[in-house]
């Protein structure tokens, strides 16, 4: 009973709180997509709302270790250089991870304890991290052109937005926002656009 997957049945559960939101999920249907007996799910994590703690946590703790990781090996570049590298590895991330960012955007539109859950534990430290990365690049001579609260949200929605509409993106505009090619080149716009409201200050 103890060897089962774990890591198997969060990811499964993402992928169902992400289409069917947390209400229209059951553990039920979470277990038919593992092929466990949902019995063994609450034995393994108790309740619905643990299940779904835990299978945000891992995706929170998994962009955290990778950009930790980026932070790590580029230390050598320049402040900017290492803020778009970062940029770039959000939109990759996003990218392999569409039910994380589905989930976000929807529970961030209620007021429920996932909501406050999601901003303590996942929003936060994003944005914290966003804070220091901003007071290197003005240790540097560079300066932010609009408040910390519009360039949050410029990061999270110019980047999340363009998968969000992959459906429209299809129909409208016969683009897979899944391709690499796709991928790549919306990470190199992201980074034009969202780098243009830095500047370098005036000596």
């Amino acid at each position: 009973m103890n060897s089962i997957d774990k890591e198997h049945i969060l990811q499964a559960a993402l992928s169902v709180f992400a289409e069917h939101g947390f209400r229209g999920t059951s553990v039920k249907s979470i277990a038919k997509i593992v092929n466990i007996d949902d019995s063994l799910v609450y034995y393994h994590f108790k309740t619905k709302i643990n299940l779904w703690n835990q299978a945000m946590f891992l995706m929170s703790e998994k962009y955290h270790q990778e950009a930790s990781q980026i932070i790590k090996l580029n230390k050598d570049l320049s402040n900017i250089n290492l803020g778009k590298s970062l940029t770039r590895h959000m939109v990759y991330f996003v990218a392999e991870n569409p039910a994380l960012y589905q989930i976000i955007m929807h529970e961030m539109t209620q007021n429920t304890d996932r909501s406050d859950w999601l901003a303590e534990n996942m929003l936060k430290p994003f944005s914290d991290r966003l804070e220091k990365v901003l007071e290197d690049y003005s240790q540097s001579g560079y300066q932010l052109k609009m408040p910390i609260a519009n360039y949050f949200s410029l990061n999270i929605g110019i980047i999340w937005t363009f998968f969000i509409m992959d459906k429209i993106n299809k129909k409208l505009y016969n683009v897979d926002v899944f391709q690499k090619e796709e991928i790549e080149r919306h990470a190199d716009m992201v980074i034009e656009l969202i780098y243009s409201s830095i500047t370098k200050s005036q000596s």
